[in-house]
């Protein structure tokens, strides 16, 4: 049996204008999939949950 249970999930959208030059699409869709943006977002994530006392207990997970 499971140790947690899911009580919500958080999406995040990103989107870009629709007359971006397709070199700079390709550079924003390098830099969302690279190793360096996924490990500075889940760092901004636990700075800010553990910014929250009440959130102390909680796992959280940042997954593609």
């Amino acid at each position: 049996m499971a140790d947690t249970v899911l009580i919500d999930e958080l999406h995040l959208t990103v989107r870009i204008p629709t007359d971006l030059a397709d070199a700079e699409k390709q550079a924003v869709r390098r830099t969302l999939a690279g190793a360096d943006f996924l490990r500075r977002l889940g760092r901004a994530v636990r700075l800010v949950v553990r910014g929250h006392p009440e959130l102390a207990r909680v796992r959280v997970s940042l997954t593609r």
